[in-house]
């Protein structure tokens, strides 16, 4: 459709914008000029009224305040005869004078405020003449009777009076002229809104018309053609109608790049319905043979193509053909290729589409009826499905592909791919389908087998557990039936071993005294029963606090020296430079251990010696410190095949070294899981007539806090020093007669507590949960809490915050609990706790915690 321009349209677009925008640039100088002009001239008149009469108001308040301080002034002087009043009289008398003539120099364009200047002046004079200056002269000459008449005819005040009206009305005049001045300024600036409102509507109407005359050029040619496109749509034209306009100006521009445009989308458009036929064509399809021929067949049409051969990728580096395209008496194309074997191989392995242009005339023929003819083009496109290779399809074309061909083929190509995949796992599941129903069938039986099996396990299960019930409360009991009569023996037998009546002979202490080793042995073994049947069943617990060094030391010589002398060999101690004296673990069972592997190295050695060291490493494993507690003999040793045997229950290397040694067999059995409970672990090494070496790792856990509190209370030495180093008796006279609420629910504690807190004279009350807790604050004050943080039905931080919270007491509370963790800390703190006491308690920590908590008062 051809659209005819007039001689607007002859004007670039750009032309006409520019024009436009200079004329409304040029209406808005002329108002930014006016509009400048206008508030530099209000300026003027605001700064004047702003500054001079804001400075008359001043100078006329400083007047006031010469007269008032020289009328102040001249009183107190005449009332006290004190000097000191003078001061201010006479510095306003040398200051009035000046701020009278600024006054004057600020009104000297008003005549009326002039005038009344002269009579303020005249007052002023009048005053100080008749008043100011005659009263203090009198005052001065002590004529008290001048004084009297003066002040009953109040002559002086008279005049002030005079004065103060005056400046009044004065002032009063400024602030009229001043007032007359803003009505003035009001005036002027509603003037400047209204040429405001002037300029803006005058440059609005300028901009509006400029506005709609170009933007009026703009949309006759917009509208030119836009109709055109209607009147092709409309008419239906056919495909190839197009937009045509006879204009310099950039709708010419707008009319080329709209015939662009339908000519893509209608080239678009036929791509997609191509497409779209294809991919119904090989909707539903089941047959992969079919899929691939239907799809050359219409592919041939699509694009006019004589030639054309797809492979399906068969396996892993295999593609096969399958189906051809225009083929005479001999199928087309090589029956298969490898994976990177010439242009369809090398295709299928890069991913990408292939295309190759002037093929020799010998390439390929392609014959028909009257003749042959070879491809000018050969193009090779890889089937992708999910991004995998699953084919490929190459092509012979007479003519070069265009860039569009070639995404609409790739977009085809990857149609066919997802249907040849589609097919190929379908038939897939089909054939697994069918192997399943097989596998079902036979999983079906052993699930029934399996049944049967698990019926039969849970029995089991069920009678193990019964048996492991037996067990457990077979081993209460028989532990209850053991140690009450052995306990009696053992006491009675050491008794009568000390033979204090001499009635015994010695033969007969012997016999007592191997009575009672024969008891302590039973003893030993009953506690070795019992802790191994604890570990193994996971109800064995350790309780880690802060262990010395030096007490570990102490105790392995006290047991073991008459050991060491009694089977004549030499035992030694040894601890290495940077152990610490103090560490955290389970001092109880950290000694069990060292004494179940010293009792080894004694058991089996019968010459040399045996020795203890202690020194500390780094975990080739963690990296961390870690305590190594080395026991070294000199006894018979262990071959290597050994190690693992001899931490078995009730096992030794073997059986003659039990019938000659003796022993159960459970003491390292029962180290090696001790240790893993501390975080540790027990190595060996050892060869036979060698001796062995047994070595234990225990992780250093530091507890700094509970390290200084213990090296505060006292000595290192021992842990007898360390409890009873309690503070002087000085210090801890505060507590005589303070009352202590202990809060915990065992006994034993109480007890304990209780006894220690009563040597100092405290008064003690015992609440055994919180809710007692609770109640018993209730009635009765106290002047600290000891607060036990595990308790049954209300913790110990609930009952803390029940305290600050709903009670409202500020009493100390010092928390006490086994965790000492660092944020187990931090919740007592948060809780409203005072201070934090770690488990096992020591005397002097928990003296000192109480000492530093109480009030002095």
């Amino acid at each position: 459709m051809e659209v005819e321009k007039g001689r607007s349209g002859n004007l670039s677009i750009r032309t006409k914008v520019l024009f436009g925008n200079l004329i409304v640039m040029i209406c808005l100088g002329i108002a930014i000029v006016a509009l400048a002009f206008r508030i530099s001239s209000l300026q003027r008149e605001i700064d004047f009224v702003s500054g001079h009469d804001l400075s008359v108001h001043e100078t006329i308040g400083r007047l006031e305040k010469d007269m008032l301080d020289m009328e102040t002034g001249m009183r107190g002087f005449v009332i006290t005869g004190r000097v000191e009043y003078l001061e201010p009289y006479r510095d306003a008398l040398g200051r009035w004078e000046t701020d009278y003539e600024d006054l004057k120099d600020l009104t000297s364009d008003n005549p009326s405020q002039q005038a009344k200047l002269e009579m303020i002046r005249s007052d002023i004079e009048a005053w100080l003449k008749t008043a100011g200056s005659q009263a203090i002269a009198w005052k001065e000459e002590g004529r008290t009777d001048k004084l009297d008449s003066f002040f009953a005819k109040m002559e002086g005040k008279s005049r002030m009076d005079q004065f103060r009206s005056k400046i009044d009305e004065f002032r009063a005049a400024e602030t009229s002229l001043t007032q007359e001045r803003v009505r003035e300024l009001r005036s002027g600036n509603d003037t400047l809104v209204l040429v405001l409102y002037a300029l803006w509507a005058v440059v609005a109407i300028v901009s509006v018309g400029v506005g709609l005359m170009i933007s009026g050029t703009l949309i006759r040619g917009i509208r030119q053609v836009a109709a055109a496109i209607r009147t092709i749509a409309k008419e239906d034209r056919g495909p190839g109608a197009r937009v045509e306009l006879k204009s310099r100006d950039e709708m010419r521009e707008l009319a080329e790049a709209t015939n662009e445009l339908l000519a893509k989308i209608e080239k678009d458009h036929l791509a997609k319905e191509r497409i779209a036929e294809v991919a119904t064509l090989l909707q539903g399809q089941q047959d992969l043979e079919f899929v691939a021929r239907s799809f050359l067949d219409r592919t041939a049409r699509i694009f006019g193509i004589p030639y054309a051969v797809l492979y399906r990728l068969v396996s892993s580096d295999q593609l096969e053909r399958i189906a051809s395209y225009a083929a005479d008496g001999e199928e087309i194309g090589r029956r298969s290729f490898r994976l990177g074997e010439g242009l369809v191989g090398q295709c299928a392995r890069e991913h990408r589409l292939l295309v190759v242009s002037d093929l020799p005339d010998s390439y390929v023929a392609v014959r028909s009826g009257i003749g042959q003819a070879s491809p000018r083009e050969l193009v090779v496109v890889p089937l992708l499905s999910e991004g995998q290779v699953v084919g490929v399809l190459e092509i012979g074309a007479f003519r070069p592909f265009e860039p569009d061909d070639l995404r609409m083929l790739e977009t085809l190509a990857g149609i066919v791919g997802v249907s040849m995949q589609s097919v190929a796992r379908q038939n897939e599941i089909q054939q697994l389908y069918i192997e399943a129903q097989a596998a079902n069938e036979e999983l079906q039986v052993q699930s029934e087998e399996l049944n049967a099996q698990s019926l039969e396990l849970l029995g089991m299960n069920d009678e193990l557990k019964r048996i492991s019930s037996f067990k457990s409360e077979f081993l209460a009991n028989m532990s209850h039936e053991l140690r009450t009569p052995l306990n009696s023996m053992l006491i009675l037998s050491q008794m009568l071993a000390e033979n204090r009546d001499n009635r015994l002979s010695e033969e007969d202490v012997q016999y007592i005294r191997t009575i009672h080793s024969a008891g302590s042995d039973l003893l030993s073994l009953i506690n070795d029963i019992l802790d191994l049947s604890k570990v193994e069943a996971g109800k064995l617990e350790v309780a880690f606090g802060p262990v010395v060094l030096q007490d570990v030391r102490q105790a392995v010589e006290d047991e073991f020296n008459g050991v060491a002398a009694s089977k004549r060999l030499e035992f030694r101690v040894a601890v290495e430079d940077g152990v610490p004296e103090w560490f955290e673990t389970d001092g109880f069972r950290l000694q069990q251990i060292i004494r179940n592997l010293l009792s080894n190295a004694f058991k089996f050695t019968e010459a040399g010696s045996v020795s203890l060291t202690i020194g500390k490493r780094i975990s080739d494993v963690w990296k961390t410190e870690e305590l190594a507690f080395s026991v070294k003999d000199t006894g018979i040793g262990i071959p290597k095949e050994k190690f693992e045997y001899i931490f078995e229950s009730f096992t030794q290397a073997d059986g003659g070294t039990a019938r000659k040694f003796g022993g159960t067999g459970l003491g390292l059995k029962i180290s090696r899981q001790l240790a893993e409970l501390l975080g540790g672990r027990i190595e060996v090494r050892s060869e036979p007539g060698e001796g062995s070496e047994f070595t234990l790792f225990v992780p250093v856990r530091f507890r700094l806090s509970a390290v200084r509190d213990i090296a505060a209370a006292g000595s290192g030495a021992s842990g007898a020093a360390r409890t009873t180093a309690l503070p002087d008796r000085e210090a801890t006279a505060r507590l005589q007669g303070k009352k202590a609420l202990l809060v915990d629910d065992d006994a034993r504690n109480v007890f304990a507590l209780s006894n220690l807190l009563e040597s100092f004279k405290m008064e003690i009350a015992v609440a055994h949960d919180g809710l007692e807790c609770l109640e018993r604050l209730k009635t009765e004050g106290c002047d600290l809490i000891l607060m036990d943080v595990m308790m049954p039905d209300m913790d110990g931080l609930e009952t803390i915050r029940e305290i600050r919270q709903t009670l409202g007491l500020a009493v100390p509370i010092l928390a006490v609990t086994a965790k000492a963790m660092k944020e187990d800390k931090e919740k007592c703190l948060q809780a409203g706790a005072n201070g934090y006491v770690s488990k096992p308690i020591q005397a002097a920590e928990l003296i000192r915690a109480m000492l530093e908590n109480l009030p002095e008062s």
